[in-house]
């Protein structure tokens, strides 16, 4: 994957080793040589060089997010242009995104799920505060670090909530974003703001409880793209005690409520916000086991405890090349990959089936 050796220079950060390449990026785990600290440092693909569209999109991508300063947001310290193709350094992320966690180690318990969930919520009220709309919140885009802290990265689909700021870079009416946890006016390529992505938020609290996303099956004649997303328009939001009768109730009806078919109708940030807070406040610690097993829910000071190695970033399918870069130091020798959800759990079992469940 590697375009430079480690050593090699660009402009003043040093290539320390690669991390990961996507459909539009690689990205570099470097060292900034005047600040003298480590970094990540994405970069636009050499065969993107001549393509304008993505040298905007992707110099819009640092530019928006430099503009958020939050600590459940990844940092971004500057941008700038190599031999033709924009770069952005950033923030270096030592920790795992929530989907390996879940695919690895099994759903979390409720205290767990409301606590990541409270991080995100504030780090994309940051962005919505900002002008900015994420697209494509996920469990993949959300990483938990070694701190306990959850951090929400790869703003690589974001655009301005206001478009009059800056030309939209995809037409009217092109769908972005990730099936599992699209909103209905997204998918039907819609007009949106903000509350996409709580709706995406809603779907990815109810992926941590129940190791699932909203609406998969299990099967895979059932579970290609475009039955996914019909369900999302049609159906109803997934109750999470129906797979999880130990969820705690508020929380479950919280995800469903922010998954609401109507934007208008689901909670704004500050609801969710206080909402969450309320719950982690009245659950009480379990007493410090890790996140992934169903009675977890964090440590004895309420946040989930980071495994002390942090590994190679995400499941197969997904692109490491977005902003929050994983870092490989540490690793200990390669991991295997985890599955991607909708096939089996992470202890190899089908999920109950919904199709009697939804109308």
């Amino acid at each position: 994957m590697s375009e430079w050796s480690v050593g090699a220079r660009i402009d003043r950060y040093r290539i320390d080793g690669g991390i990961g390449s996507g459909s539009t990026g690689e990205v570099y785990r470097a060292f900034d040589l005047d600040l003298e600290r480590p970094i990540a440092l994405k970069i636009l693909s050499a065969s993107h060089r001549e393509n304008d569209e993505l040298r905007a999109r992707f110099l819009r991508e640092g530019r928006a997010v430099a503009k958020v300063t939050h600590p459940h947001v990844v940092q971004v310290f500057s941008t700038g242009t190599h031999d033709g193709r924009p770069y952005i350094a950033m923030e270096l992320l030592r920790g795992v995104d929530l989907e390996s966690v879940v695919s690895q180690r099994g759903p979390w318990g409720s205290r767990a799920a409301a606590r990541a969930a409270l991080d995100a919520t504030r780090g994309l009220q940051a962005a919505s505060a900002a002008g900015l709309i994420h697209r494509d919140v996920k469990p993949s885009n959300l990483v938990l670090v070694e701190t306990g802290f959850v951090k929400v990265t790869d703003f690589g689909l974001a655009k301005p909530v206001d478009p009059s700021q800056e030309p939209a870079l995809t037409a009217q009416g092109v769908v972005v974003g990730t099936p599992d946890y699209i909103a209905p006016e997204q998918a039907r390529g819609e007009r949106i703001d903000e509350r996409v992505d709580i709706y995406a938020l809603g779907g990815t609290l109810y992926f941590l409880l129940t190791g699932w996303p909203p609406f998969r099956l299990g099967e895979s004649s059932e579970d290609k793209y475009l039955k996914v997303v019909a369900r999302h328009l049609k159906f109803p939001a997934p109750d999470a005690r129906k797979l999880r009768p130990e969820v705690d109730g508020e929380l479950a009806e919280l995800s469903r409520a922010m998954m609401e078919k109507r934007p208008a109708d689901r909670p704004d940030y500050p609801q969710v916000a206080r909402a969450l807070a309320g719950i982690v406040k009245r659950l009480p610690p379990p007493g410090g086991s890790d996140p992934g097993s169903s009675s977890s829910g964090g440590s004895g000071r309420g946040r989930p405890r980071v495994a002390p190695t942090p590994f190679v970033g995400r499941p197969p399918g997904g692109d490491p090349g977005g902003l929050g870069a994983r870092s490989l130091e540490g690793a200990g020798g390669p991991t295997a990959p985890p599955a991607r959800c909708g096939a089996s759990d992470s202890r190899g079992r089908a999920p109950p089936s919904y199709s009697k469940r939804l109308p």
